[in-house]
C-alpha cells in the first residue's frame, strides 16, 4: 500500500503546480468554486466548511454502475461498506474507525433532512431510499454531534432524493442475473413529487432471496408549507456466515442453523414542513411521525457447533418536531451569519421474543419452523430535546471563523422487570476556522482546522433488549443488554485542505484532504465478570481521507480516493492493537467518458489491513473488485448494461472469530460477476 499515498501525493502537487497564481479575481473564483453544500445546516461553499465534506452528484449517479447505498457512498472518501449478504443490500457502514458490526449505528442517514435510523438500534433500511432524477448525496464525516446530536460521530449522510427541477417523468426497467429485478418510477410537477419502487432477486447465496417496494412523494399545501410520505414494504432471507471448516460446502450455500432467518418489515413515514423567508432569515419547522413493524427471525451462533434462533416482534413509533432559523444576521459590527434551533423526539418500542431452536444443527432439522413459547416483552421508551447554534464570523472575504454548540437531554425508559430508567445530557461544542490561502484565475486553495467533542448514546437495545442466551451454567441464560451504559463521548482535531485548480480550458481539477484524530471514552464492551455489555472502553482514531477529481466539459469525469483508518484500543488486555473488522486502507476510483454514442464508467473498490480478531492474529485477505457501465441514451430513450465485480473475484465481506474460542472463523462470501440490463424512458 505504500505506493498509493505516494502516487496521491503526487497528483495532489501537479494539481497544485498546474496553474500558476494570478491576481485575485471573485467573479473568476465562483466559477471554479462553485459548489454549495447544506451539511452544516446552512446553504454555504463546500470549500469554506471547517468540516470534511463530500458530494456524490446527480451525474454520477447517472453513469456510474450502482445497485445499492454501499455502491453510491464508496464513490466518497472515508465511508467504507462491509457486505452481510453478498450481493451488497445489507451493506454495514465503516466511517472513522467506528463500525457497529449490525448492532448499531454510528452513521446519521438523512433522507431530504429527515432521519431515518430506527429507534431501536440506529441501523438503517436503504431500501426505502428512491433517488430522483437530480438527486444528490451529502456526507458530512467525523464528530458533528454540535449539529445533530446523538450518534453523529462517524458521518452524517443526507440524501437529497427529491427532484427540485419541474416537470419531469420518467420509468427504469432492468433485469439480470440472479433473479434480478428492478422497477423505478419518478414524476414531478410544480407542486408535487412522486417516486416508488420495486425489487427483486434471488439472492447470491441459498436463503438469500429478497423484495421491496417504496411509495413516497410531497405536495405543496400553499407556497411554504409542504406535506410527506412514503411507505415501504420488505421481505428478506439471511443466509448468515459460514464456517472456514464448511469449504467443501462452496461459498453459496447457507448452514442449517439460519434456514429460518429473516424479515418482514412495514415502514411508514409522514410530515408537514414549512419554510417561510423573514426580513431577519429564513425560518423552517416541522413535524414528522413513523410507523414500524417488523417481525424479525435471527440466528446468533454462541460456538461453532452450537446456535440460539428466535422471532422478534417490534413495534415502533416514533414523533419528531423541530424549528431552525437560519442566515439571520447578528448586529456585531462583522461581517456574519447564524443558525439556531431546537428538536424535540418521543418514541416506543413494543418487543416480544419467541424461541424457534436452540443446539446443533440437529435442532435445525425441522422442515417448517416450529411454534415456541413467548420468552419475553416489554416496552421501551425514549424522549429528547435539543437545542443548537452555529455561528459564522467572516472577518476577512478570506477568513471564516465558525463556533457552534448543542445541548442533548435524552430519557429513556423500559415497562418491564430489572430495568432502571435513566436520564443523559450532552452538551458538544465545536471551534472551527477557514482561511483561503489563494484566490486566482485558475486556482482556489481554503485550509481550515477545527476541533470539537460529539457523544453517542446507548441505544435502546443496548439498555433494554430482552433477548437471552442460554449458558450451562446457573442462572442457564443471560442478557447482554444493560440499563447501566452510559453515552460514548469523543474529542476530535481535524485539519484539512481543499483546493480547485483549472487544469485547462475545458478541464477542472479538485483536491480535498482531511487528517483527523479522535479519543472515545465510555465505549460499550462485554465483561466476562457481569456477562453483560458496560461502559470501559477507550480507543483512538486517527486517519487520513484523500480525494482527487478531474470533470471536463464534455461531461467526462474522474476520482481517486483513499482512506487510512488507524483506530487502536486503549483499555484492556489488548491495548495498542488496532480494532477488528475496521479496514486500515480503503480506495475507490471512477472513471466515466463519452465514447461515440455511449457513455461508459467503471468503478474501483478496494480494502485491505482488516483483522479479524483483537488479538490482532488473523488478518482477512484483502481485496479489489471492479464494475462497469455502458449507457445509450438518444432522444428520452436510454439503455444501460452493468456488469458488477467483472473480474470475477473472489472474497469475503467481512468474518469474525468463533465466539467460543476455537479457530473457526465465520465467514460472509460475496458474489462473483453478475450482469444487469436496464431499460429507462423520459417523458
Amino acid at each position: 500500500m505504500p505506493l498509493l499515498p505516494r502516487s496521491l501525493l503526487l497528483a495532489a502537487v501537479c494539481l497544485l503546480l498546474a496553474a500558476p497564481s494570478r491576481a485575485q479575481d471573485a467573479d473568476t473564483t465562483l466559477v471554479l468554486d462553485p459548489i454549495e453544500v447544506t451539511a452544516e445546516r446552512s446553504v454555504s461553499a463546500l470549500s469554506a466548511s471547517t468540516s470534511a465534506i463530500s458530494v456524490v452528484t446527480p451525474r454520477q449517479l447517472r453513469t456510474l454502475p450502482n445497485r445499492s447505498a454501499g455502491d453510491l457512498l464508496a464513490q466518497v472518501p472515508g465511508l467504507t461498506f462491509l457486505d452481510f449478504d453478498g450481493l451488497g443490500y445489507a451493506p454495514q457502514s465503516v466511517t472513522r474507525g467506528f463500525y457497529g458490526g449490525g448492532e448499531a449505528e454510528y452513521v446519521v442517514v438523512l433522507l431530504n433532512g429527515r432521519p431515518i435510523n430506527n429507534l431501536e438500534n440506529g441501523l438503517v433500511n436503504w431500501e426505502q431510499v428512491v433517488l430522483g432524477p437530480e438527486a444528490r448525496i451529502e456526507v458530512l464525516r467525523g464528530g458533528s454531534s454540535s449539529l445533530y446530536g446523538d450518534a453523529a460521530i462517524g458521518a452524517v449522510v443526507n440524501i437529497l432524493a427529491e427532484d427540485p427541477i419541474a416537470p419531469t417523468r420518467n420509468l427504469t426497467l432492468s433485469g439480470g442475473t440472479l433473479g434480478h429485478l428492478t422497477a423505478r418510477a419518478h414524476a414531478s410537477a410544480p407542486r408535487y413529487t412522486v417516486s416508488g419502487s420495486f425489487s427483486s432477486n434471488d439472492g447470491y447465496r441459498d436463503h438469500s432471496g429478497r423484495s421491496a417496494g417504496t411509495l413516497g412523494g410531497t405536495y405543496q399545501l400553499a407556497d411554504a408549507v409542504s406535506v410527506h410520505g412514503s411507505f415501504t414494504t420488505r421481505d428478506f432471507d439471511t443466509p448468515g456466515p459460514l464456517r472456514t471448516v464448511d469449504v467443501a460446502l462452496g461459498d453459496q450455500a447457507s448452514l442449517p442453523f439460519f434456514r429460518y432467518d429473516g424479515a418482514a418489515e412495514n415502514d411508514l413515514r409522514a410530515g408537514l414542513e414549512g419554510a417561510w423567508e423573514t426580513p431577519a432569515g429564513q425560518l423552517v419547522a416541522s413535524i414528522s411521525g413513523n410507523l414500524r413493524n417488523q417481525d424479525l427471525v435471527r440466528t446468533l451462533p454462541l460456538s461453532a457447533e452450537f446456535a440460539d434462533t428466535q422471532v422478534r416482534d417490534v413495534d415502533a413509533k416514533t414523533l419528531r418536531a423541530s424549528v431552525q432559523f437560519s442566515e439571520a444576521v447578528l448586529p456585531i459590527g462583522i461581517s456574519n451569519r447564524i443558525v439556531i434551533g431546537s428538536e424535540a423526539s418521543t418514541g416506543s418500542l413494543d418487543s416480544r421474543y419467541t424461541a424457534v431452536a436452540t443446539g446443533g444443527e440437529d435442532a435445525y432439522t425441522s422442515a417448517s419452523m416450529p411454534e415456541g413459547e413467548e420468552l419475553s416483552r416489554g416496552t421501551a421508551t425514549r424522549q429528547g430535546a435539543a437545542a443548537f447554534s452555529h455561528l459564522e464570523v467572516m472577518p476577512t472575504p478570506a477568513l471564516k471563523v465558525s463556533l457552534g454548540g448543542r445541548f442533548d437531554w435524552i430519557r429513556d425508559g423500559f415497562d418491564g422487570e430489572g430495568a432502571e430508567d435513566a436520564t443523559h445530557t450532552a452538551f458538544s461544542p465545536k471551534v472551527g476556522v477557514n482561511a483561503r490561502y489563494v484566490s486566482s484565475a485558475t486556482q482556489v486553495g481554503h485550509v481550515y482546522l477545527s476541533a470539537s467533542r460529539s457523544f453517542k448514546a446507548p441505544t435502546l437495545d443496548q439498555l433494554y433488549d430482552l433477548r437471552a442466551f442460554p449458558v450451562p451454567f446457573p442462572p442457564f441464560s443471560i442478557r447482554i443488554a444493560s440499563d447501566q451504559l452510559i453515552p460514548q463521548e469523543g474529542v476530535s482535531l481535524e485539519a484539512g485542505v481543499y483546493h480547485t485548480a483549472a487544469l485547462g480550458e475545458d478541464l477542472l481539477g479538485r483536491l480535498s484532504v482531511a487528517a483527523y484524530t479522535m479519543d472515545m471514552e465510555n465505549e460499550i464492551d462485554f465483561s466476562f465478570e457481569t456477562f453483560s455489555n458496560v461502559s470501559i472502553g477507550k480507543s483512538r482514531h486517527r486517519g487520513v481521507e484523500a480525494a482527487l477529481s478531474l470533470d471536463h466539459d464534455d461531461g467526462g469525469f474522474g476520482f481517486l480516493n483513499y482512506t487510512l483508518q488507524d483506530v487502536t484500543l486503549q483499555s484492556g488486555d489488548h491495548t495498542g492493537n488496532h480494532v477488528k473488522a475496521v479496514p486500515r486502507h480503503s480506495v475507490s476510483a471512477g472513471l466515466s467518458a463519452p465514447i461515440g454514442p455511449v457513455d461508459a464508467g467503471a468503478t474501483l473498490r478496494s480494502l485491505n489491513g482488516m483483522w479479524v480478531d483483537d488479538a490482532n492474529t488473523v488478518e482477512l485477505d484483502g481485496y479489489a473488485t471492479m464494475d462497469l457501465r455502458v449507457a445509450w441514451t438518444r432522444q428520452g430513450y436510454g439503455v444501460t448494461l452493468d456488469a458488477y465485480n467483472v473480474l470475477d473475484t473472489r472474497y469475503n465481506g467481512t468474518a469474525y472469530p468463533d465466539p467460543a474460542g476455537s479457530d473457526v472463523l465465520f465467514v460472509f462470501p460475496a458474489a462473483g460477476r453478475t450482469l444487469v440490463l436496464g431499460l429507462s424512458l423520459s417523458l
